[in-house]
């Protein structure tokens, strides 16, 4: 089994201007290093003119609340093109309201341009993976029908509860074309057992790091935990005014650094609540790095902290507990499963000043031993996450399956 279909509606297109997730794309460039033939389908949403200047007018606002960026340059036709050498099938879904399931029409047309392209090249594909529900899990079926030999796979990026909003009548038929359910965090997965029970096989898909983050760590926490560090996109999601806060309230009397690496919609807010909480000579704002610039400053760290109210999953955690830090997450989101509470770091909910103080001033208040022993099972964790790792577990759970 060698030829490998990837279906997604965001995967990276060559253009500067995307701003999307690469992580379907770091998967495939894996694949294709490890031998497999890999080919990408990208569907993706086209709205008549209006919504694209509506999305101009509102990008920056929505970008401050959510992080997410409306994508206003959608291409009108279908075409063909490599991103990083791997063969992308790219094909647009006329639509007229967001957030809603192409027509049958619609996806039947555009299947059978994708199947006659695919037969161009001569591929078969002996496994399909998809990502995201809308609008893949409309087209498992027909895949499934097409290419009744392949293994078919869909992975949840916390979507459980969403497929009987956009396929209420016909849901149960569509999933069980699924052979296979990925999960981008254990608590997706508890959420779609709780709703759907555990009749496929299942595995948890999550993300890596470069290999090259590893690198020996031998942190003695001599001086205990003073230097604490986020990393990540300015907006509201990332709740970075409550960090300041519970770091305001519980180190309010110890000799503490803060650095910000990061820019964004909520950058000026947040320097305003440092000058007004009398913060000034404890944070530091970094403004946006490079990725490899970031590492050196989360390297000096002693505590990453990052409590999002939405976290898909966040490679920045897997990152800081690479560099030996005591990683501080959100309960119940993408890191809940891989962070395991007083194990290999901390997690806390989100927008809770009260309940992120206290687990600071437990973390400071710690042994050298058990800060020791905390830092080294979060480097033990990383170590088990790079890109590779996490490609070859992914098409390996997919695969073994079928044995």
């Amino acid at each position: 089994m060698n030829n490998i279909l990837l279906v997604s509606n965001i995967y990276p297109n060559n253009d500067p201007e995307y701003k999307g997730t690469a992580v379907c794309h770091t998967f495939t460039k894996e694949w294709t290093a490890m031998g497999y033939n890999v080919r990408v389908v990208h569907f993706d949403s086209l709205f008549p003119a209006p919504y694209y200047w509506v999305g101009k007018m509102f990008n920056a606002r929505i970008k401050a609340k959510t992080g997410t960026v409306a994508y206003t340059k959608t291409p009108r036709e279908p075409k063909k093109y490599k991103v990083d050498g791997i063969p992308v099938i790219f094909v647009p879904l006329r639509k007229l309201i967001p957030h809603r399931a192409p027509s049958q029409n619609q996806a039947s047309q555009a299947f059978r341009y994708v199947v006659g392209e695919l037969e161009k090249d001569g591929f078969i594909p002996d496994v399909i993976t998809a990502h995201f529900v809308l609008p893949q899990l409309q087209f498992m079926p027909m895949f499934k029908k097409y290419y009744p030999n392949a293994r078919t796979c869909l992975v949840l990026h916390g979507e459980s509860g969403l497929f009987n909003k956009f396929y209420p009548n016909n849901y149960q038929t569509l999933m069980s074309s699924v052979d296979v359910w990925g999960f981008r965090s254990l608590a997706f997965q508890k959420s779609f057992e709780k709703c759907f029970g555990k009749e496929k096989p299942m595995f948890l898909c999550h993300s890596g790091i470069p290999e090259r983050y590893l690198e020996p760590v031998n942190r003695d926490f001599t001086n205990g935990v003073k230097r604490f560090v986020f990393v990540g996109s300015l907006y509201e999601l990332k709740n970075v005014d409550i960090t300041l806060h519970a770091l305001h309230k519980s180190m309010a009397n110890r000799d503490y650094k803060f650095d910000i690496v990061g820019d964004g919609a909520e950058f000026d807010n947040l320097q305003h609540l440092v000058k007004a909480l009398g913060m000034n000579n404890h944070v530091m704002f970094h403004g946006r790095l490079k990725r490899d610039d970031a590492q050196q400053i989360v390297r000096n760290a002693d505590c990453f902290i990052m409590v999002s109210s939405r976290e898909a999953f966040g490679l920045v955690y897997i990152e800081a507990m690479a560099k030996g830090c005591v990683v501080i997450g959100t309960k119940g989101q993408g890191v809940d499963g891989i962070v395991v509470h007083g194990e290999n770091g901390f997690l806390c909910k989100a927008r809770d000043v009260d309940g992120l103080a206290e687990v600071i001033n437990q973390i400071v208040c710690m042994s050298q031993e058990d800060l020791k022993r905390i830092s080294s099972k979060a480097v033990e964790t990383a170590t088990n996450l790079t890109d590779r790792k996490v490609a070859e577990h992914y098409i390996n759970s997919i695969l073994i399956t079928s044995l």
